[in-house]
């Protein structure tokens, strides 16, 4: 499968912040990434990449990503971490989430999730999703998925706004969940979506070394629950 990039180009979006808009031929999944503003234009216009999710290309979506994350639960970030809980230890799972599950996530292929394999461990909450034909770990998703039409060009801003191609893809909306907090059953909402970074091509940007060495990832307890989300390094049970 070739590999090509086309259309890349630029606008302001705020004074804070600058968008950078590409358009991947013949992938498997595409980004639209937001970049700092103290990123020259000189900087961005060498940028390139390819993301090349799954082997055999069945599974297409797009994500919104948004760098460099912020180590503030409160803050409006993306999330890049490493679990050392059983679940997501034996999958071998890399969390990369956006910062709004329902407006920065959408699958394009298959429209029919009964293509996909949905592994849910414990409460079930969590579909695990992944590749029925090459196997790949895909996402973890919990929501509820709705089906909608919309110009897949125009929501990763590849293009202006105006009329364009309208096709089906997934989205996902908030659901609820209950869990026993001090021995009470409370009942809450919640949107999850988490996708494996170890899928995402690498690139200048998509590029895990440097995530680690800037210390953008996260290590997180959710098997003993005693320790708090730190930089340095796994804890126990947990993976580098």
């Amino acid at each position: 499968m070739s590999l090509g990039l086309k259309n890349l180009r630029h606008s302001s979006a705020s004074a804070s912040d600058t968008k950078v808009y590409l358009e991947v031929s013949e992938i498997a999944a595409c980004f639209c990434i937001y970049y700092p503003h103290e990123i020259s234009f000189e900087h961005l216009s060498s940028t390139t990449f390819s993301s090349k999710t799954f082997h055999c290309g069945f599974v297409q979506y797009q994500i919104r990503l948004q760098f460099p994350p912020i180590h503030d639960r409160a803050a409006k970030s993306i999330r890049l971490y490493k679990c050392n809980c059983s679940t997501c230890q034996k999958m071998g799972f890399f969390h990369c989430r956006p910062i709004s599950p329902e407006e920065d996530f959408i699958l394009i292929s298959p429209t029919n999730l009964g293509e996909l394999g949905d592994y849910r461990a414990f409460s079930k909450t969590n579909g695990w999703y992944f590749c029925k034909k090459c196997g790949v770990r895909v996402f973890g998703v919990a929501g509820k998925w709705e089906q909608t039409d919309i110009d897949v060009e125009q929501w990763a801003g590849s293009k202006d706004t105006g009329e364009g191609k309208q096709q089906p893809v997934l989205k996902t909306k908030s659901t609820t969940r209950t869990r026993n907090v001090n021995g009470e059953e409370i009942t809450e909402t919640y949107h999850y979506v988490s996708v494996n970074a170890v899928t995402l091509e690498p690139s200048e940007d998509i590029d895990l070394r440097m995530w680690y060495e800037k210390g953008w990832v996260l290590y997180m307890d959710c098997r003993d629950r005693k320790g708090q989300p730190r930089p340095a390094k796994p804890y126990e049970g947990g993976m580098y």
